[in-house]
């Protein structure tokens, strides 16, 4: 018979599973709709996240390949911190539940929350700049949130590591 904390950690693990492939599956699609649109300029007035960055694209085209590397690349971080989520959960074991593995799993998804909110940060002086030229660029980057992310999971990592040593002094206690 499960416990209730078991159940919900394997609906998490599967909760997990579910977002990694769609956050993989947009990830993939803005790539493959970049693509065409280099071969069909067209394409640009609606990329897969319903996305117009045709007037981007024809101002410059340098300017619209950074644009779109920025939105590839903060889209596969949200899929690798899913990623990561998916490991913590497929490793985590209630009876000794602090692991160094599984802190250094939470620690990684603090790195790359962090990582990508200073990415979005960098995007969005990127688009206000482009704004300073009348280019629009209607995505939103999530700074904040990223930041808060990788803030609140770093002191979850801290508190991990502590329960780490607090695990390891009650083994040794008899």
């Amino acid at each position: 018979m499960r416990t209730k904390t078991e159940r919900v950690l394997r609906l998490m693990y599967l909760l997990s599973w579910l977002i990694f492939v769609g956050l993989s599956i947009e990830t993939g699609g803005i790539i493959t709709s970049f693509i065409v649109s280099l071969y069909h300029p067209e394409a640009a007035k609606n990329m897969y996240i319903k996305l117009n960055l045709f007037d981007l694209q024809q101002y410059d085209a340098a300017y619209y390949n950074a644009t779109v590397a920025f939105i590839i690349t903060i889209s596969a971080l949200k899929a690798f911190i899913a990623y990561l989520m998916i490991k913590i959960f497929s490793k985590i074991n209630l009876t000794q539940p602090f692991s160094i593995e599984v802190a250094e799993w939470i620690q990684k998804i603090s790195e790359v929350a962090l990582g990508a909110g200073l990415l979005s940060i960098v995007a969005n002086g990127y688009v206000d700049w482009l704004a300073d030229k009348k280019i629009s660029v209607p995505y939103h980057w999530a700074a904040e949130e990223f930041l808060l992310l990788g803030g609140v999971v770093f002191i979850v990592a801290q508190v991990f590591k502590k329960g780490i040593e607090m695990q390891s002094e009650n083994e040794l206690t008899i």
